[in-house]
């Protein structure tokens, strides 16, 4: 990734925090292309999310801007990743192994939040204890101690993985099928746990255009 790091910053303007090491510090986010040596300091932060990868082929009807109708075969890459929370020890000791899986799949899955709006925000604690049943006085202190780290982490593990998608692997793919060619168009990479498109797919110049539907 680092030596395509100019690359990057111009094709994934539209997710400019992605390559930011101060994003999870700062309470705003960046609205300018950060620096290319900001950038190798992010991609030194990562930390690979990576746990396998299955794939299949499958057929399907697809039709383009002006519907004319095409038949075609699709091969789906499924890539899974795993999140390991270091504060999931702390939690299994006291009993509360439940409270930072809660935590989690309330940051995870949940959607709406505006690009400003950091999942580690103290309104974001607030509204998780708000949409809880009532909590037990030891589970909301850790819920009071704990939630920003365990936020920043999820946070963390969710841009590794745009790291892993789109700064290594998409653009792999991009460089050997769309840049010779091929059938294929685009390059469509979804997720599991909300309903964002990511588009990829060849302009002129030799770049690639990303878009999100």
């Amino acid at each position: 990734m680092e030596t395509n790091v100019p690359v990057l910053l111009e094709e994934y303007r539209a997710y400019l925090a992605l390559f930011d090491p101060n994003d999870y510090t700062t309470t705003r986010r960046v609205t300018t292309p950060v620096s290319a040596d900001k950038a190798r300091e992010r991609i030194k932060m990562y930390r690979s999310p990576f746990k396998g990868w299955s794939t299949y082929s499958v057929d399907g009807v697809f039709f383009d801007e002006k519907n004319k109708m095409y038949e075609e075969a699709v091969q789906v890459v499924r890539i899974m990743f795993r999140f390991q929370s270091s504060f999931a020890p702390v939690a299994e000791k006291l009993g509360f192994s439940d409270v930072p899986r809660c935590i989690l799949v309330w940051l995870i899955t949940r959607q709406g939040r505006l690009a400003s709006h950091k999942m580690w925000f103290e309104s974001e604690k607030r509204l998780f204890i708000a949409s809880q049943p009532p909590l037990s006085k030891r589970k909301r202190a850790f819920v009071e101690q704990h939630f920003t780290g365990i936020a920043k982490e999820a946070n963390k593990w969710i841009d590794d993985r745009g790291l892993f998608l789109f700064g290594y692997l998409v653009h792999k793919f991009a460089d050997k099928v769309l840049a010779e060619q091929l059938f294929e168009k685009e390059i469509w990479a979804t997720n599991l746990f909300n309903q964002n498109l990511i588009v990829t797919s060849r302009v002129g110049n030799d770049t690639n255009r990303i878009t999100q539907k």
